[in-house]
């Protein structure tokens, strides 16, 4: 059964729902021109020929009740998102008049469109390829811009051309391994194995590294959460409130002041920082809430991409932090050690830390001194290769096309182990179509229908 019925024309509403000054309601689909055009009048209820391209003023008429004064864009099919004729109607931004309008185009016998439904016809009219498609609602979901810029390079075709690119590679192979097999006994230039262990090679290595530019894509996409941790009164609060710009935490020198956590975001460079103050972690918890604090403290030392570990360089270093270090063992790779407050007399060294915990990344910190607080979010930027990562890393993989291209490597592999062993061009030919077949799925060639429910169900209706 198809996802979605075709020969319907569908309209909704393709901005936001809220109250605003203008809102815009899409049409599409063979019935939209002539739908429009039996509602759609000059003030004086006289019909207006719509003209494709043409930017139209005029009146929504309900019988001879006037709805709305709007503004009118006709795009013909096939030159439109969809790929089918297309109207798109600005008019005033009240509920009321949006309801209005929306009531009369389905009364018309126009259908509501279904989540991610234009953008499934700009999929099946070839406008994108399933690829693209995922982008748009990347785009529309991105939260910072770099992971924007990283959807719209999708959009534009730079994953397709990615795919196109190692599918033409594989393509080429295979039709001389079918020609080797159609005609074994004619006097051609086949490809010798060690031509094919060549092709094979660049092809994979073109593969690995899309996969690796995915977990860094990932923090592009979905941001950094960073817990800031520490013992009670080292300054977390502090630290929070620098790097916001606000005072968002209360500061007392009250151990203990912070019993939950709090959580905000920021962006820097392009990507989001989701900073978390957490409750103070210390031997001996003060009450029942301060208990049920750190134990989110200690949650959130697991789940953070970053461990930003606040230490006080004016108290001694004591049991309190060799406790912390017990929960950091194991993710020293992710730990930033922040020596705060050092405009104060030191009671430790850097030295002194190291003999309890092994930190690789550090930095010094103090409010009072007004360090910058660019000296923390450098810090963490630099535990990533953001500032490496150049036009060739800037793809935008999601993941079910991150697991679909693990399976072609795991694929490719498998076809290099049988050419390097001399098998027949056979087995190899069956499992290259093998790999073109998972290329396929990700471009939404020959894609099962329920892959296609679960792509644009992630969608909102109207696009």
């Amino acid at each position: 059964m198809n996802l979605f019925k075709q020969e319907d024309t569908i309209a909704a509403l393709a901005t936001g729902s809220m109250k605003a000054a203008l809102s815009v309601i899409r049409i599409s689909g063979a019935a939209a021109k002539e739908t429009v055009s039996s509602v759609f009048f000059t003030k004086n209820h006289k019909e207006i020929l719509l003209s494709d391209r043409k930017v139209l003023h005029g009146y929504i008429y309900n019988n001879q009740k006037k709805l709305d004064e709007v503004i009118l864009y006709y795009m013909q099919a096939p030159h439109t998102y969809t790929g089918e004729d297309t109207v798109e109607i600005s008019c005033h931004g009240s509920p009321l008049i949006v309801r209005q309008i929306m009531e009369l185009l389905l009364s018309k016998g126009i259908r509501l469109a279904q989540k991610g439904e234009f953008t499934y016809r700009a999929f099946i009219n070839n406008k994108l390829d399933l690829s693209q498609a995922e982008a748009v609602n990347d785009l529309i979901n991105s939260s910072n811009t770099e992971s924007a810029e990283l959807a719209l390079n999708s959009l534009q075709g730079a994953l397709s051309l990615r795919i196109k690119k190692i599918k033409e590679d594989l393509n080429d192979l295979f039709a001389y391994l079918e020609v080797s097999l159609d005609y074994p006994e004619e006097d051609m230039d086949f490809l010798s194995r060690q031509e094919k262990l060549s092709r094979l090679k660049n092809i994979t290595d073109t593969v690995e590294k899309l996969i690796s530019s995915y977990s860094l894509v990932r923090y592009v996409v979905d941001g950094i959460k960073i817990a800031v941790i520490g013992k009670p009164n080292a300054g977390k609060s502090s630290i929070l409130n620098s790097i916001l710009g606000y005072n968002r935490a209360i500061v007392t020198d009250i151990a203990g002041t912070t019993t939950d956590t709090i959580e905000e975001k920021i962006e820097f460079k392009g990507i989001s920082f989701t900073v978390i103050d957490t409750a103070g972690i210390r031997q001996h918890a003060g009450n029942t809430v301060e208990k049920l604090g750190q134990q989110r403290s200690k949650l959130l030392i697991e789940s953070a991409d970053i461990i930003l570990w606040v230490t006080d360089l004016s108290v001694p270093l004591d049991d309190n932090d060799l406790r912390i270090t017990e929960l950091l063992k194991g993710k020293e790779n992710k730990v930033i050690a922040l020596l705060n407050k050092n405009d104060l007399s030191r009671k430790f060294s850097l030295p002194d830390l190291k003999n309890i915990f092994d930190v690789q990344n550090f930095a010094e910190f103090s409010t009072v001194a007004k360090t910058p607080v660019e000296t923390i979010l450098n810090k963490i930027y630099e535990m990533f290769d953001f500032k490496d990562m150049d036009d060739s890393g800037k793809v935008l993989l999601n993941a079910r096309q991150y697991n679909l291209i693990l399976k072609v490597k795991e694929n490719l592999y498998k076809v290099l182990s049988l050419v390097e062993r001399a098998d027949s061009d056979e087995i190899v030919s069956f499992e290259t179509k093998n790999i073109l077949d998972l290329l396929n799925e990700i471009l939404g060639i020959d894609t099962k229908e329920d892959i296609l429910n679960t792509v644009f169900s992630k969608f909102c209706i109207g696009k």
